[in-house]
């Protein structure tokens, strides 16, 4: 039997890699969407799994080292992931900011060595795999909720080097009375745990200005900053963003807030707090939907009154200026970004005091979890630069847009006053005609109307283009819950002339194609659908709640997920071949068959493609029930990986002879009820809105945890028989089920894409229903009592 005085160790150690995994992999997402010019989150997460993956691989081939082994191991994914932090800020980003395959190479780097590591453990430990594989997705599962602490007290930066030092902890507890290794691993530490804090409060080690020939490719913060004309006067990063406070040389009026260095929110200065210095503001797109409600229809009637206007993502408070401007009495502000508030207060001398101002009321929060929430009216709802247009032509996953789908636009139509309006301010205009006809179909099943008379309720300007460079403001598209009449024809014209802005659809004033035909009822929005597909290669049909890539303009799956997808594949096949011929050479007891070897592979591969599956699209599906992304995130993620490990922990109290049938029950419980889940999720969660916050967290807690426990069962069991059934080594299938991992989170993305993140958690319960099939054919019970059990990870 394992002695037990290194049992506590060993799970020690594996639950503080899995913590520090999980952990870095989170803090390397923070990073990769500073420095890379596109938000590569995907990247981060494919990375992670793929370098567990192929070190499981490696492992195979180590099997049999010993205990310092593991210690140095150790050692490398703590040292290889300070060298990654290094080499991302201090040589990729400022010399090489767009070679995104050499970031990928680096980062996999640390996953590479933490694969190696668990891979290692878990095959010398076999016996004991429920135990540490509940040891492993119970410190994911705390890494889920106290990464959101460490990425807020430290920042992305900072965040990966004290994970580093946590490892360095954890290498201490693998090396028993090696006194040398763990005086090494104590200083190391040690060094971390100081520069992190060091480097929080003087910044010794930060975002350099970038010297590529190409501004134009990079982050436009850093692009900026490059011009030595402007500066950071302040930052904030947090487990949400990097959010960094931008003033220009000579410019004393404006202050950038830049989200993770894209297109810049606006601060406006207010001189003690006088609205007159924002006017400014109302001669910008910015006033027209004032205008709109405000301005009298004919000559002689008087200025109409606005009495409420939402404005979500009000950033720098420019949404709030022109409301107060327009005469609102109630103006609610709602931003997801907590830095917003913090800097709001930080710069109260210059912006005025903004949203400390009568009437109006600031809240942190998801903007489409608060508008479900609300039971207001408002005259006017606002969203302004919601999303960065340039993000949709890199066509990558998790970019979605909860804002600005069909659903969200029900449920703005839904709190709109009789003379209510919404309005959306963005960049490009493919994503300007997307919410057109995203508001063209949302009228039309309102109110019952044909697409020429539901056409009168929408109005599209834009600025001309030879001010685009000028203003990321250049599309302004505007639905109201009124149609525009005859009557306010004189209105529309005035705005158009009044503003110099150019009417790509506006009733009564002019209107571009192909959206004139559906004006005359010659086209149907599936008609201008197919137009702009057939012209520009472009997709701008409406997304919704289930497919939400509002800003993924791409038809056509993105070339990156194909290589990821066939990769994995090709690698999962090529070590396959290589491992089993090795095996059967190793081992003259274990014979390399269909059963043996092939059976359990194809067993653990679906393992790794169901869980991401489920686990991605049941985390999209249900991102706006607690009104914030980051804390929903960390309580499903949580809950689900602690369910898990107390499943895993459950096979470990079960007999070997046991095990097949436990696994395949367990495949078909997490089927059947992800089938379900998959099928009735959507008014699952819509009910669950409509119940106070608690409730909410408790219920999807409650839910999330109990189907983590069928789900963590599976694959510890495969882990246990792999040395008394099978011609595999449990690194071997560690291997297999990290790079079928990567298989499944991009599949879990594009099936979103194509068909919808339901459907995506229903070919998960696929994927597990086969791998019950699977593990009855290659472990029937039967069968499992006549085959001699060979005591793997004992240690005197």
């Amino acid at each position: 039997m394992l002695a037990a005085n290194r049992t506590k160790p060993v799970m020690l150690t594996v639950f503080l890699l899995s913590f520090c995994g999980l952990s870095s992999e989170i803090a390397l997402t923070r990073v990769f969407a500073v420095v890379l010019r596109y938000h590569f989150a995907f990247l981060a997460i494919a990375i992670a799994l793929c370098g567990l993956g192929l070190g499981g691989y490696i492992a195979h081939w180590l099997r049999g080292r010993g205990e310092r082994a593991f210690a140095w191991f150790i050692f490398g994914f703590a040292l290889t992931m300070l060298f990654s932090v290094w080499f991302l800020v201090s040589i990729l980003l400022p010399y090489f900011p767009t070679a995104f395959w050499l970031a990928g190479l680096v980062a996999l780097l640390p996953f590479l060595f933490l694969g190696m590591t668990m891979a290692l453990l878990f095959d010398r430990y076999s016996a004991l795999s429920g135990y540490l594989y509940g040891a492993d997705l119970a410190g994911a599962a705390i890494a889920a909720a106290g990464t959101i602490f460490v990425l807020d007290i430290f920042g992305g930066l900072n965040a990966l080097v004290f994970i580093a030092g946590i490892v360095f902890l954890a290498a201490i507890a693998v090396v028993s009375q090696k006194t040398v290794l763990r005086l090494f691993g104590l200083i190391l530490a040690a060094g971390c745990f100081a520069f992190s804090f060091a480097n929080r409060d003087y910044r010794i080690f930060d975002l350099p200005p970038v010297r590529h020939a190409r501004p134009e490719m990079v982050k436009p913060m850093l692009a900026e900053l490059a011009t030595g004309k402007s500066r950071i006067i302040a930052t904030i990063w947090n487990s949400f963003s990097r959010t960094d406070a931008v003033q220009d040389e000579g410019v004393d009026e404006l202050i950038h807030l830049y989200t993770d260095g894209e297109v810049p929110a606006l601060m406006v200065r207010l001189r003690k707090g006088d609205l007159k210095d924002g006017e400014w503001l109302m001669g910008t797109l910015m006033g027209v939907p004032y205008a709109l409600l405000t301005f009298p229809k004919a000559k002689g009637q008087p200025r109409r009154q606005i009495n409420s206007v939402l404005a979500l993502g009000s950033g720098g408070g420019v949404d709030v200026i022109c409301s107060l401007i327009a005469g609102a009495k109630e103006v609610d502000a709602v931003d997801v970004n907590p830095a917003m508030k913090i800097f709001a207060e930080k710069f109260r001398d210059f912006n005025g005091g903004i949203y400390e101002k009568r009437g109006v009321k600031f809240y942190i929060a998801e903007a489409r979890a608060f508008v479900k929430q609300t039971r207001k009216r408002y005259d006017l709802v606002v969203m302004a630069l919601t999303q960065t247009a340039t993000i949709g032509k890199a066509g990558l996953a998790l970019v979605e847009s909860y804002v600005h789908t069909k659903d969200a636009c029900l449920d703005y139509w839904r709190v709109l006053s009789d003379r209510g309006m919404v309005a959306l301010i963005t960049q490009e205009p493919a994503l300007a005609l997307r919410w057109w006809l995203t508001c063209l179909e949302v009228v039309q099943e309102q109110t019952g109307k044909e697409p020429k008379d539901a056409a009168l309720h929408l109005a599209w300007w834009e600025l001309p283009q030879e001010l685009w460079g000028t203003t990321p403001y250049r599309q302004i598209v505007i639905a109201a819950r009124q149609p525009f009449s005859k009557e306010d024809a004189g209105l529309l014209l005035t705005i158009t002339e009044r503003w110099r802005i150019i009417p790509v659809f506006v009733p009564f004033v002019a209107a571009d194609e192909p959206l004139r035909e559906i004006a005359r009822s010659e086209y149907t929005a599936e008609d201008v659908i197919a137009d702009t597909l057939w012209r520009y290669q472009i997709n701008v049909r409406p997304v919704t709640d289930d497919s939400p890539f509002f800003v993924d303009l791409s038809p056509t799956v993105p070339e990156v997920m194909w290589q990821f997808v066939i990769s994995a594949i090709v690698v999962v096949l090529a070590f396959g071949i290589l491992a089993g011929l090795m095996e059967t050479k190793r081992r003259s007891s274990r014979v390399f068959t269909l059963r043996t070897f092939w059976s359990p592979t194809l067993y653990v591969a679906l393992l790794g493609v169901g869980f991401m599956l489920v686990e991605i699209g049941l985390m999209q599906r249900t991102m706006l029930l607690l009104g914030s992304p980051t804390h929903t995130l960390a309580l499903f993620v949580g809950a689900l990986l602690l369910g898990g490990a107390l499943g895993s922990t459950m096979t470990q109290r079960q007999s070997q002879e046991q095990l097949a049938n436990w696994a395949m029950t367990a495949c078909v419980v997490v089927a059947a009820a992800t089938s379900l889940l998959g099928l009735f999720i959507a008014p699952f969660v819509n009910a669950l809105h409509n119940l106070p916050l608690a409730i909410r967290a408790f219920s999807l807690f409650a839910l999330t945890m109990a189907l983590g426990i069928p789900m963590g069962m599976p694959f510890p069991s495969a882990m246990r028989l792999a040395p008394v059934l099978w011609a595999v080594s449990v690194a071997y299938l560690w291997g297999v089920n990290g790079v079928m991992s990567v298989v499944g989170s991009v599949s879990a993305v594009l099936i979103g894409k194509f068909a919808g993140y339901s459907k995506a958690i229903v070919f998960g319960a696929i994927c597990y229903l086969i791998a019950a099939a699977v593990i009855r054919k290659c472990a029937p019970s039967g069968d499992s009592a006549d085959i001699p059990f060979e005591q793997k990870g004992q240690e005197s």
